[in-house]
C-alpha cells in the first residue's frame, strides 16, 4: 500500500536529517553519477540552508533556484527537485533526487509527481517554453511546454 505524496516547497527544519540522507546520501545516485557531476561541475553543488523558518537547498552561486520538495503523509520528505528559469525561455533541473524504492515497477511515481509539478509551473510562466534536465551530459534532455 502506497501512502500519499504532497508537493511543496516549504520543508521545516525538523526534517533536515531525513532531507540530507536523501540528498547527500541517496543509495541510487551510483544510476546517474555522470549526471551528477556535470551539474555539479556546472552549476555547483547543492547547499542545504534554513532561511525564515524553513529548509531551503542553493545550488553553487545560482541565483533565484526553486527547490520542490515531495513528503510522505508523516511530511518526510521522499524527493526533492532543484531548478532555476535560465534566460527567459527555460526552466534548467539542476539537481533531482527521489527515495529509493523497494519494488523495481517501471516508472517513479515521486519522480513523475516533481516533473509534473516543475511542468505546470512552466506552463505558466510567461515566456517559458522547455524544461532542460541537464543528468544527461551529452544532451540535455529537453521537456516542451503545452501552453494551458
Amino acid at each position: 500500500m502506497s501512502s500519499a505524496i504532497w508537493v511543496t516547497s516549504k520543508l521545516p527544519p525538523a526534517q533536515r536529517i531525513a532531507l540530507e540522507q536523501l540528498v547527500f546520501f541517496n543509495a541510487n545516485q551510483h544510476r546517474v553519477r555522470l549526471g551528477i557531476e556535470h551539474s555539479i561541475k556546472t552549476y555547483g553543488a547543492p547547499e542545504i540552508y534554513e532561511h525564515d523558518g524553513a529548509l531551503r537547498v542553493r545550488v553553487g552561486s545560482v541565483a533565484d533556484v526553486q527547490t520542490l520538495f515531495a513528503v510522505n503523509d508523516s511530511g518526510r520528505p521522499v524527493g526533492v527537485a532543484v531548478f532555476v528559469r535560465m534566460e527567459q525561455d527555460r526552466f534548467v533541473v539542476l539537481h533531482v533526487v527521489v527515495e529509493p524504492r523497494p519494488d523495481s515497477g517501471p516508472g517513479n511515481p515521486v519522480l513523475l509527481r516533481l516533473m509534473h509539478e516543475i511542468r505546470r509551473a512552466a506552463r505558466i510562466t510567461r515566456g517559458v517554453d522547455r524544461i532542460e534536465l541537464p543528468y544527461k551530459p551529452a544532451h540535455a534532455v529537453r521537456l516542451q511546454i503545452n501552453r494551458l
